[in-house]
């Protein structure tokens, strides 16, 4: 098995697996184990609509070429932008 180095930073450590194999040095290292929080960026909302309507905006969605989902989710921005600038 090959010596894994000593790193003098980050870049250089980067550019070692670029263009290394990690089952190369795998014997070398030993378990860790750390938490990872990631912060909810999206959520996903489900909304009960009549099917007229669902049709009207899919196709309001299809002439700009859009899906209907970044639609309704653009519109729901604006909306929600539009009433907290107004206080």
């Amino acid at each position: 098995m090959a010596k894994l180095p000593k790193f003098k930073s980050l870049d250089e450590a980067a550019e070692f697996w670029d263009t290394h194999d990690f089952e190369d040095y795998v014997d070398e290292t030993e378990p860790v184990a750390f938490a990872v929080r990631i912060p909810r960026r999206k959520t996903t909302l489900q909304i009960p609509l009549d099917l007229r309507v669902y049709e009207r905006i899919e196709a309001l969605a299809a002439k700009r070429r859009v899906p209907v989902e970044k639609l309704v989710a653009t519109w729901l921005k604006e909306k929600a932008t539009a009433g907290s600038s107004s206080k």
